[in-house]
């Protein structure tokens, strides 16, 4: 005679967040594409947001993906609503 065999299956999720607190570089700023008063974050913060590197935050900004602005003295300031909604909870 064969005995049954038990099968358990263990689910798991897990969730993360990241939190941007405003600090001397980070902005709220008028975006012409949203038509609205928005954070602007530098790309390295985007890239955390994003869970990607810098290069691919300006490579975005390059092809249009991302809204920004450009500072005095030429830093880049990224939209933080243009970047992807699945990647960030927005407040």
């Amino acid at each position: 005679m064969r005995r049954k065999q038990k099968t358990t299956i263990v689910t798991i999720e897990s969730r993360e967040r990241t939190t941007i607190r405003r600090g001397p570089r980070s902005l709220v700023a008028w975006c012409e594409q949203c038509c609205a008063d928005v954070l602007m974050v530098t790309p390295n913060e985007a890239a955390v947001i994003t869970q990607t590197d810098a290069r691919a935050i300006f490579r975005g900004v390059e092809a249009g993906n991302f809204h920004f602005i450009e500072r005095a003295g030429g830093a880049v300031m990224v939209c933080s609503k243009s970047l992807p909604i699945d990647s960030w909870e927005r407040r």
